[in-house]
């Protein structure tokens, strides 16, 4: 079994061009930051005969107490994942954290492209961050769902905690609102599907009526709902002996975060994820420590929390990429529609959505359900807006039996000039 290790990134050096199926997984163990030879693996996959495109990405990490080497390789690692987002790679990090530190990290890379090169660019410290830039020759594939062309809007709830208690030694009370502001800074910079709001207060989506979502999707205009609660931010036992009386003994302390993105228009839960992990607490019992500081985030616990939200970003990401996108119709006239899609999703003037017909009804158990029937109707966009867009019938037709609140699916997209077919997500 070989290693590489990316503390000795070189500009000149190319990883492997290999002509047979070698892959390697991206591991952190112990702030190293290597690359493990596997073989039949679908991550990395180095060798292709298409025509590779080239993805230029700069990653950056903040260096703490000093240690440029540790910095260094999370910014690569930082570097690297970018560019396979970028290429419409698929990524899912599964982390198990101990004690603060990272034991093991199997991040899966199910590509549908090819990563032929890697080469360094450039690094440098700066500020207190390193920060590298590095090019990847990737193959492009065939893409990995039909809606990688547009942008999902993403409502992030602050994130609570569930012993608001446990937040009194050390004046964590605002860490539920932080970890959220934090974890929607990192999503917002990392997304390439999906683009987000915060919330004014948390939200228990798998609570809500039928209307109460409606509502809630209608007021933001967005489809997906993103809530999370800290299950635990308790301290655990005493670490060690302590022999100083002016200080308290080193105790650990947890950080359990409970995650969950939902589908407000299907009522459906996309996903739910728990991550654990915990860190030696060596603040006083009688001082505070305000998360909303980054003296906070300095400190090991604090390092601890930060990575399970990178983890969970990724999770997230890697979750709503392929959702589907659908408008609602917010007003009808004539043979015009107003669509509560816009630029900031992506959409662009020429872009064409199929019509689809809502009707609700109330099942045998009292709940409303939404029954969809895809139509022969296609509008395209003729002007837009930050969060809309007014399209108009192809043919100059009336838009017969078409009301506000029915919905319009991505047909085809204006590409430089090409169209780009979207595979139907409606129901018959």
């Amino acid at each position: 079994m070989s290693w590489l290790n990316l503390a000795e990134f070189t500009p000149e050096l190319w990883l492997a061009k290999s002509r047979h199926v070698n892959c390697f997984v991206l591991l952190s163990v112990s702030g190293e930051f290597y690359m493990r030879k596997l073989a039949g693996v679908t991550m990395l996959l180095l060798a292709s005969q298409a025509q590779a495109e080239w993805y230029e990405t700069t990653g950056q990490a903040a260096i703490r107490n000093g240690d440029q080497a540790a910095a260094r390789a999370q910014a690569t690692e930082d570097a690297v994942k970018r560019a396979l987002l970028f290429a419409g790679v698929s990524v899912r990090s599964v982390q198990q954290v101990t004690d603060g530190l990272l034991t093991q990290d199997s991040m899966q890379l199910k590509s549908h492209g090819e990563v032929q090169q890697v080469h360094l660019v450039s690094e440098r410290a700066s500020n207190g961050t390193f920060e590298v830039t590095i090019r990847a020759d990737i193959v492009p594939g065939e893409a990995a769902c039909p809606n990688v062309a547009y942008k999902k809007k993403l409502l992030i709830a602050p994130f609570k905690l569930k012993v608001p208690e446990q937040a009194v030694i050390g004046g964590l009370f605002e860490l539920g609102k932080v970890s959220s502001e934090l974890f929607n800074d990192k999503l917002t910079e990392l997304s390439q599907s999906s683009w987000t709001q915060a919330l004014p207060a948390p939200i228990d989506a798998d609570k809500l009526s039928y209307n109460e979502r409606q509502a809630i999707s209608r007021q933001y205009g967005a489809r997906y709902l993103l809530s999370a609660t800290l299950n635990d931010v308790s301290l655990g036992e005493t670490q060690g002996t302590n022999w100083q009386f002016w200080s308290d003994a080193d105790r650990e302390r947890f950080y359990h975060l409970q995650l969950s993105l939902f589908d407000l228009a299907e009522a459906k839960l996309l996903m739910q994820q728990k991550y654990q992990t915990s860190a030696i607490w060596r603040v006083r019992k009688t001082t505070a420590l305000d998360p909303q500081y980054h003296r906070f985030w300095q400190t090991s616990y604090g390092q601890a929390a930060e990575r399970v939200l990178d983890a969970a970003v990724l999770d997230v990401e890697e979750a709503i990429r392929c959702e589907p996108v659908v408008a609602e119709l917010l007003q009808v006239r004539d043979n015009q529609v107003l669509l509560n899609l816009g630029s900031a999703h992506g959409v662009q003037v020429g872009d064409t959505f199929t019509l689809v017909h809502r009707r609700e009804l109330n099942d045998n158990f009292g709940q409303t359900q939404a029954l969809l029937a895809v139509t022969d109707m296609t509008v395209k966009v003729t002007q837009l807006s930050h969060e809309a867009a007014w399209a108009q019938s192809v043919d100059a037709r009336l838009l017969a039996n078409v009301q506000v609140g029915d919905l319009a699916q991505a047909a085809q997209k204006v590409v430089q000039d090409e169209w780009v077919e979207q595979e139907s997500t409606g129901q018959e």
